[in-house]
């Protein structure tokens, strides 16, 4: 596909749009006002560029003088793109449940992640290569040096779990697990917590790895539920030692 450099996507598609329910061709004018009722403001130049751009990408094509009208090919792209919208849709809604507003959406993160994770475990302790074994013990030799040397290790933390995901080798349950980490309020407010009360991450996860190299598929699973159980109490005792005598009940920054 040709690349727009004078609009958005968001334009081009919301174009792309406008001729799908149309059911005459549009021309530049048109397309500005249409555009405008859809909640975008772009000039008539604009819209002759967009309309130009659909039909180089075989979106749309020309009906003699009078404008453009949607192709096969368009009609695939726009459902392509709604669905991606819908998509969007769902996992903003999720990212927007996990925002950490205190004690119980942070425990509740957890139970998710507690029961998605102790099964990518299980699978990966099945599934997992002798590269994939290399790298994740990079990860957290990389992770605990983070550590060590006072720096953050939040971002070793996601990639250990990923990559764990990745091994296990179930599409659905990495991308479940993908929406849980792709909310970085969560690692940096846990890894706060475990700093805190005197816990580490990366040394949990070397844990699950052993379980995961000998192959224990059961050992993998219990190891990441006791991960993540330590994880929860960490969590409590925070609120129960820390933050509540600070009269933080519900913020954890």
């Amino acid at each position: 596909m040709i690349l727009l450099k004078v609009t958005s996507r968001e334009a081009y598609f919301k174009a792309l749009e406008a001729l799908g329910e149309s059911n005459r061709s549009i021309g530049a004018w048109r397309l500005c006002r249409l555009l405008q009722k859809k909640g975008l403001e772009v000039s008539r130049a604009t819209a002759g560029r967009i309309l130009k751009t659909l039909e180089d990408n075989g979106h749309a094509r020309n009906e003699g003088r009078v404008g453009r009208v949607i192709t096969l090919k368009g009609q695939e792209a726009l459902r392509e793109w709604n669905n991606e919208q819908v998509s969007r849709e769902s996992h903003n809604a999720l990212a927007e449940s996990l925002t950490i507003r205190g004690r119980q959406h942070l425990i509740d993160a957890l139970i998710a992640r507690r029961a998605i994770e102790s099964e990518t475990a299980y699978l990966a302790a099945q599934n997992v290569t002798d590269e994939e074994l290399s790298r994740l013990q990079k990860i957290i030799d990389e992770h605990e040096q983070l550590l060590e040397a006072g720096h953050s290790g939040a971002e070793k933390d996601a990639e250990f779990h990923r990559g764990l995901a990745e091994a296990c080798k179930n599409r659905v349950l990495a991308s479940a697990l993908d929406i849980l980490y792709n909310n970085p309020n969560i690692g940096q407010v846990l890894e706060y917590i475990r700093a805190r009360v005197g816990s580490q991450m990366a040394r949990d996860h070397r844990r699950i790895l052993i379980q995961v190299a000998n192959r224990d598929k059961e050992g993998a699973r219990i190891a990441m539920t006791q991960h993540i159980d330590g994880v929860i109490e960490d969590v409590d005792k925070y609120w129960a030692e820390i933050a509540e005598p600070q009269g933080r009940r519900e913020d954890a920054g």
